[in-house]
Order: C-alpha cells, then structure tokens, then sequence
C-alpha cells in the first residue's frame, strides 16, 4: 500500500477500533445496554451541548500544550515523562504569584499580569526539565528515571505548600486549594462554558510547532540528533545544545500550561488542571498523532472526548468512566504494534533494494 493511502487510513482505523472497542466493553461492563444508545450518549456527553463541547475544547487544548512537548522531546530521542512534574512547577510559580503581594499589583494591568503569571510559569516549567536535561548529559542519568523522579518531588512541593497556611492559604482556607487569585489575574470563561481565552493558543502554538520540526534549521537538527545522535554530531550538530535546548521547551510548555491552569481555575488545587493524569495521557496523544505536531490536535480532541463523554455515559448506560483507561491502553498498544509494523517493512525494502543493487 502507498504511504500517503496508508497514512490517510490510519486515522480512520484508529478511529474505528476505538469505537469497536468501546462497544464491547459497553457489553461486557454495561448492564445489558444498547452499545449504540451508549456510544450516542458518549457523543452527546464530548459534543452534544455547547457545555460538552467547551469542556471538550479545554481538555484538549491542554493535552496539547503537554503533547507538543512530549513529540520535540521524542523527535530528539529524549524519553522525557515529566511534563506532570514540569506543569505542577508552572502551576505552583503561578500561584505564589497571584495570591500574595505580587499578584495584587499584577491584577491592576491584566494585560500584562496574565502574560508575566503565564511566562514565570514558562520559565519555572523549562529551569525544571533542564534538570533532568543535566542530570542526563553530565551524570549519565536516564532522563526516564530523572522526569519521573521529578514528577514525584513536584507533586510532594505542591502539597506541602498547600498545607502550610503562611505559603498559599490563609488558615482558615481549604487545605487541598490555595487562595483564590485577584479577578485581575483570571481567565474568565465565556459566560457558562468551559470555554476561555487561552485556547485561542493552541492553533498558533500548533502552527509554530510544525514550522520549527520540519521547516527550519533548528528543526532538523532537533530531528537528526533523534535519528542518529553520532551522525548528527559528525555533521557537525551541537547534540548536547541540541538536547538542552529541547528539555527547555518542552518544560516551558507544560509550565505554561500549568500556569494557565491555575488562571482558568483561579487556584491552585491538590490535583493538577484538569486531572492528574495529563501529563501522562499527552504521551498517548503524542504516539497516537505519530510525533507530528499538526496530528495532535486530532488525537487529543479524541481522547479529550473519551474523558468528557464517559463521564456521561456512566451516568446513562452504567458503563465504568474507568473504561477510558482501557481503551486508551489498547490504542497506545495499536500505535505501537503499527510502529514496529513499519519498522519491519522500511526493514525489508531496504533489504530488498540492497540486494537488487548487488
């Protein structure tokens, strides 16, 4: 089959597994329901109001922000996992900000108090990988082992500055949420939806994406260092700025979003914006959207729809919102049973092609 056929079907594929697999586990797990009524609630729960489809809308715009820096961190052969950790460092910068003195002179010019709350988030989130970005490249350390180590020290930060009433609180304030931020500092919502400013972003921050991995200089040689580091330094690329550089951005974007996060909800909470397991699920999109920029507005409307309609769904038709989980397994499972399935097949055109040259 032809690439360009092939690539233009694999969606379509994706899209029908997903929607087999869903179906059976409506079966297995639903009470007798009808699999068609069930799928239609779903729809109707990610896409059936204006509320469904601004909460939708948000979701996603999010697991973009930590999907693009997953596939520059992927495309430059760097495992990095820490875009949870990396986005909590964001969220808590943003939060310390807002809610104490530099936040009430902020909140009088919020044309420029958002941006400065959303670059400081930035700046945190990028200082924080880079971490894992020495670690790796002056102390051997796996960046696996590093990101996720962090993921883990960021999460216990946040917490503890939550319980501490002089940090983020006032004692007489939750213990698991910080204090609201100044009005001046908020990202409203457009009247009762979901919907809010920020993810007037996205399409620009896909846009640059794809123009700096595949039509820019810095881009190839963020992919060269991904392909064949060795080469790529023959060549003269600089690997180790190369990866430094690539730790920064992918920290900047998930700090930017965790920022935004605490701008949208107007606090920080014990759990991250807008569930705890984001950063984790942008690893998904990233494979689902084949490392592509531009893909993963597709894949993570996609799985944004699985948290957003299953929710309703288990309301309706008796099916487990845990079921998400389930069905997001079995597609990573097919993305990467395709990947080694392409694999085999440049494989054995290669071999094929020396042979006739031979």
């Amino acid at each position: 089959m032809h690439p360009t056929l092939r690539g233009a079907l694999w969606p379509l594929l994706l899209i029908g597994t997903t929607v087999s697999i869903l179906a059976l586990a409506i079966l297995a797990f639903g009470q007798r329901q009808n699999p068609g009524e069930a799928l239609l609630t779903l729809w109707r729960g990610a896409f059936g109001s204006l509320d469904a489809a601004t909460d939708t809308a948000s979701r996603a715009a999010i697991l973009i922000f930590y999907a693009l820096g997953v596939v520059l961190s992927f495309r430059a052969g760097i495992f990095n996992i820490g875009t949870e950790g990396q986005s909590r460092m964001g969220a808590i910068v943003a939060a310390a900000i807002a809610v104490n003195g530099p936040g009430r002179t902020l909140a009088s010019v919020p044309f420029l108090g958002i941006p400065l709350v959303l670059l400081f988030g930035a700046i945190v989130g990028s200082c924080w990988s880079l971490i894992a970005g020495v670690l790796r490249r002056w102390r051997g350390v796996p960046e696996v082992i590093g990101t996720l180590m962090l993921n883990f020290i960021a999460l216990a930060l946040a917490r503890y500055l939550l319980s501490d009433p002089a940090l983020l609180r006032e004692s007489r304030g939750v213990i698991s949420q910080s204090d609201v931020i100044p009005a001046g500092l908020q990202l409203q919502s457009w009247g009762a939806t979901e919907f809010h400013t920020g993810i007037l972003l996205v399409l620009p921050l896909l846009a640059w994406a794809n123009v700096y991995l595949f039509h820019t200089p810095s881009g190839f040689s963020l992919r060269a260092t991904g392909l064949n580091p060795a080469a790529a330094k023959t060549c003269g690329i600089n690997v180790a700025a190369v990866e430094l550089k690539t730790f920064a951005m992918a920290g900047a974007l998930a700090g930017f979003a965790g920022a935004m996060g605490v701008l949208v909800r107007y606090r920080l909470d014990k759990a991250p914006y807008p569930s705890d397991d984001y950063g984790f699920m942008a690893i998904a999109v990233a494979l689902v959207a084949d490392l592509k920029p531009l893909w993963t507005l597709p894949a993570a409307l996609l799985f944004a729809a699985l948290e957003v309609g299953t929710g309703s769904m288990e309301r309706n038709a008796g099916v487990s919102h845990e079921v998400v989980y389930l069905v997001e397994g079995l597609i990573i499972l097919a993305v990467l049973i395709r990947h080694v399935a392409s694999s085999r097949s440049r494989a054995s055109e290669g071999s094929a092609a020396a042979k006739a040259g031979v």
